[in-house]
């Protein structure tokens, strides 16, 4: 029958065909629609730490609906996490009323998982001495404004050098992603020289002393000393 109508029905005697009754109308429900595909977007991309994504869908919105992934289990919650990084996902969309109304597809793509940057390379360039007995390192690669580094565990920093390192030690430095600072490289460890020492203060004795000969004292006022009879 028909939907969205109202249908006359009659009852008839099958001893006298021409024995009818009344009509009594009886209505049926408008066919119900599907509701519309779901709308949606990444919530939460992935990262180094966490390498899944997470959509969360925004309409259409209400106790009346429902929603899949890929052709999971339906859920009234709009938020979808632990989704595979660099795919599309196809979301849809159900009444709660009639679950035979499903949208049609709708596609999310969620990025690729970035990757942690390689582990620095670096130089010391400048040794410990007396003077300053720390030392100076310079890492020169990677290079850019999408990389910072660290020491020893210490604060990130954009600049390459660290300087004032202790001396006689192995110092460990890492490169992070400014993109995703979850994205850690590992460690290059670079070694520092120990101090020098200063030298011990010199040994030594008058070996010749002054004579007459050879007269090498002398006065303030310039003249040889002498020997005097």
């Amino acid at each position: 029958m028909s939907a969205g109508a109202s249908h006359a029905f009659r009852t008839r005697s099958t001893a006298d065909n021409t024995c009818v009754s009344s009509v009594t109308n009886i209505s049926v429900n408008a066919a119900p629609t599907a509701p519309s595909a779901p709308s949606g977007s990444v919530t939460t991309q992935p990262t180094c730490a966490v390498p899944t994504g997470t959509v969360t869908i925004t309409a259409p919105l209400g106790a009346g609906f429902e929603y899949n992934v890929d052709g999971g289990t339906y859920q009234a919650s709009t938020v979808f996490s632990g989704l595979s990084a660099g795919a599309s996902h196809a979301f849809r969309t159900r009444s709660t009323a009639d679950n035979t109304c499903v949208s049609s597809v709708t596609n999310i793509s969620v990025n690729a998982a970035p990757t942690a940057p390689s582990a620095p390379s670096g130089s010391v360039t400048t040794q410990p001495t007396c003077a300053v007995p720390t030392g100076t390192v310079t890492i020169t690669a990677p290079l850019g404004a999408g990389f910072e580094y660290n020491v020893d565990g210490g604060t990130y920093q954009a600049s390459t050098v660290f300087s004032g390192l202790s001396a006689g030690a192995s110092h460990a430095f890492r490169t992070r992603s400014t993109a995703d600072n979850t994205c850690v490289s590992s460690v290059t460890n670079i070694s520092v020289n120990a101090a020098p020492t200063a030298p011990s203060a010199p040994s030594g004795s008058v070996t010749t002393q002054p004579t007459c000969a050879v007269p090498t004292v002398h006065r303030n006022d310039h003249r040889t000393a002498g020997c005097w009879i």
